[in-house]
């Protein structure tokens, strides 16, 4: 993979794990490896295999297609603006903005 996939993958990981309201060793505890590991995974320094990457969408009860959802694809300007706006909140907080969010784009296709 390449260093941008890694890192966009790593990112997907972060984002599904806090949205779950996981820390790095709760999700590492769940799938059995180190929260040093997921540290380096998610921040891009560490690929990993796809029996992990497997074992951590099993943990935070995706599937393999939805770890990969987009991590090969450009992102947005907004998007990244979004994440970084969402990455110093807290995960009771960041579901409740998801939520909102939701809804809001739930009431605008009816409108």
């Amino acid at each position: 993979m390449s260093h941008d996939v890694v890192h966009k993958l790593g990112l997907r990981v972060r984002a599904l794990r806090t949205l779950h309201g996981l820390t790095q060793e709760a999700l590492a505890e769940r799938v059995g490896f180190h929260a040093s590991y997921f540290s380096q995974i998610e921040s891009g320094a560490k690929g990993a295999t796809l029996d992990t990457l497997a074992a951590i969408a099993a943990a935070l009860g995706v599937t393999l297609s939805e770890l990969f959802l987009d991590v090969d694809q450009p992102r947005p300007r907004e998007l990244d603006r979004l994440a970084t706006a969402l990455a110093g909140q807290s995960p009771a907080r960041q579901r409740t903005l998801l939520r909102i969010l939701e809804e809001a784009l739930r009431l605008s296709t009816q409108a």
